[in-house]
């Protein structure tokens, strides 16, 4: 990919699903459609080949239904999880769950012309389906589904009125069985990879809240109120400093708090004229942060002040790279609902919007070096 120029991947169907593969060195992505036909959704797996900029992709079959939230699993590079809403025909309703699926091949670039001419003439492939986990009741609403951090068996399903910690081989409830105990409903959620994984964190309208998934999640372990000023539509912990994680929110703001004083934020931002629906951390960068808005933009901004420490790089970084947007990407036309970093190289993303288009972009070189240097 060159300096500058972002790689836009147009899909048939509407989008707001998006995951990086990880446990691959190879730059790759998962979009999951969300179209109202039946057996008509999708899972695109993207690769970016970094060094010609061309884009190979491979498609998979979903056909239980449309695809709210997708994520990958960071255990094994052909597992994956999908929350999604399915119509019933018989019943004339629609009920959600969460299905893990197995890719049948990782493998997307093709490794001759032969390869090329046999995928694109191919139609979309099937994925093995592991198990697929359903609310006790079938009005009851997914709301997204997380991969425990260190143990492959779990994961932390949020439900509109709790979370749930399910044994992914059973599907059984293994911890945190928190459902029905919320006044207010939950909007997402993710684990807490600091302090010792057992800890997962909910957007609970304004407000987030952190359980101990070794309890029954009745009570709160530490709260931030009134973290934005609207709903507060998603949250991403800092990897690198376990107090710290940036917030999302209606009120179009990015907001970065230390959680052991939650009252006001260390860092906030409103550079975008609508909600915020996404912000992530990279990875490795942790003062680079992206943000993605029903403004229909994307931005990458710098937090470089509240990731200073007292030794001379965190000082250095302080004076070289200035608080704010370093670059708006502006080649959608509809809702950014997701952004995610590379897995495989920390200076390339992701951004999807609803109207069905994936934007690939790299940090633009001259803040990169400032980084590095």
């Amino acid at each position: 990919m060159e300096e500058g120029n972002s790689i836009i991947y147009g899909l048939e169907h509407q989008t707001r699903a998006l995951s990086p593969q990880y446990e691959s060195d190879a730059i790759r992505f998962l979009i999951g459609t969300q179209s109202l036909k039946p057996q008509s959704n999708q899972v695109h797996v993207v690769e970016l080949e970094e060094d010609t900029g061309a884009l190979h992709t491979k498609v998979f079959k979903h056909d239980i239904g449309e695809i709210w939230h997708l994520r990958c699993s960071p255990h094994d590079v052909a597992t994956l999880l999908t929350t999604h809403n399915a119509y019933d025909p018989n019943t004339s309703q629609c009920s959600m769950g969460v299905s893990i699926y197995k890719l049948p091949t990782v493998e997307v670039i093709p490794k001759d012309l032969d390869d090329l001419s046999a995928i694109q003439g191919r139609n979309a492939e099937d994925m093995e389906l592991l198990i697929t986990i359903t609310p006790e009741k079938p009005e009851e609403e997914i709301r997204c589904a997380e991969w425990h951090p260190t143990d492959p068996a779990r994961i932390g399903v949020v439900y509109e009125t709790g979370v749930v910690v399910h044994d992914v081989t059973t599907g059984a409830a293994a911890g945190g069985s928190g459902v029905g105990k919320a006044r207010v409903k939950f909007q997402g959620g993710k684990w807490n990879p600091h302090q010792g994984h057992c800890q997962f964190a909910v957007l609970q309208d304004m407000h987030i809240k952190c359980f101990d998934t070794r309890t029954d999640c009745s009570k709160a372990a530490w709260s931030i109120d009134n973290a934005h000023r609207q709903l507060a539509r998603d949250l991403d912990f800092n990897p690198n400093r376990q107090f710290h994680l940036a917030t999302a929110g209606d009120d179009a703001a990015l907001n970065i708090w230390d959680y052991r004083n939650g009252k006001e934020p260390i860092f906030s931002r409103t550079d975008h004229s609508h909600w915020v629906w996404t912000v992530r951390y990279n990875t490795y960068h942790e003062q680079l942060l992206l943000t993605g808005s029903s403004d229909a933009r994307a931005l990458l901004t710098a937090a470089a002040s509240v990731c200073r420490d007292q030794d001379d790089e965190g000082a250095r970084l302080s004076q070289v790279l200035e608080d704010g947007v370093l670059q708006s990407y502006e080649q959608h036309e509809d809702s950014v609902y997701a952004c995610e970093w590379s897995a495989a190289e920390p200076w390339t993303f992701a951004s999807l919007s609803y109207d069905a288009r994936l934007v690939l972009s790299r940090v633009p070189r001259h803040f990169k070096y400032k980084i590095l240097l």
